[in-house]
């Protein structure tokens, strides 16, 4: 299972001793972790793209931004990623629940406090960290889920399309779809599997996705493809409404 933090304080001495605990926690687990650094809240937004990070540790306190006025524009990009505030005081309690902050830790923390909140989160987002198998040039590689933004399957080849690019395997769609088995996975044509995390709207016959892809859709499920959407548009809208960030009706057309 792998897990992609990133850490943000202006001082190095604290944020290597974070990495140090995170990487303990990791070999103990079992865990992969992939495990950025930033020295400010300029820096990691300078970084930041969609997916990179499941949990972000911040120091609230740092020169230039501070960790709430990162969280904030780093929430306006970002709704799925988890935030956890590393600080020495306790006064951000209102300001963390409208960000949807997923823990505190008080400095200094110890690896059992640190061990904690690792806990949860795996307990909690356990189904967001499966991972796909597939095999490529006879190597067996592991992708995140919610990496995927759609996959293609034309003459029993499937392009699984991520963040990072597209990965090539002999699979079936159908098998595929089996193996997921996952609600936010939509059938939308004979040959596509998408991710509805991914989908920013429905135009016509085609899904547009957050990356500027368009993915078909059957015209004969088109009624049905549409209710699917509008439905998991009003799930997610819900359950960001808190965030203030707006109705699912404006998705399609």
């Amino acid at each position: 299972m792998q897990i992609s933090l990133m850490v943000c304080d202006d001082l190095e001495e604290e944020r290597y001793a974070l990495v140090r605990m995170l990487q303990e926690y990791g070999t103990r687990k079992g865990l992969e972790l992939k495990l950025e650094t930033a020295a400010g809240g300029e820096e990691l937004l300078s970084l930041w793209r969609p997916g990179r990070w499941n949990i972000v540790f911040l120091d609230i306190f740092m020169p230039g931004l501070s960790g709430v006025e990162t969280a904030q524009a780093l929430r306006e990009r970002d709704r799925d990623c988890c935030l956890v505030f590393a600080t020495t005081s306790e006064d951000h309690g209102v300001v963390g629940y409208k960000l949807r902050v997923m823990d505190y830790l008080l400095k200094p923390f110890s690896q059992r406090e640190l061990d904690g909140v690792m806990d949860w989160y795996l307990e909690e987002h356990a189904e967001r960290l499966r991972t796909l198998r597939l095999w490529v040039d006879w190597n067996e590689t592991e992708v995140l889920l919610g990496d995927i933004l759609y996959i293609e399957v034309r003459s029993h080849v499937a392009s699984v399309h991520t963040a990072g690019g597209v990965i090539c395997t002999n699979r079936g769609l159908d098998s595929l779809e089996q193996e997921i088995a996952e609600a936010r996975f939509l059938r939308c044509h004979r040959s596509y599997l998408v991710n509805l995390e991914h989908v920013r709207g429905l135009r016509e016959q085609e899904l547009l996705l957050d990356n500027g892809d368009r993915v078909p859709v059957s015209k004969k499920q088109l009624p049905k493809i549409k209710h699917d959407v509008m439905e998991w548009a009003m799930l997610r809208s819900w359950e960001t409404y808190s965030d203030n960030r707006g109705s699912a009706s404006g998705l399609l057309g």
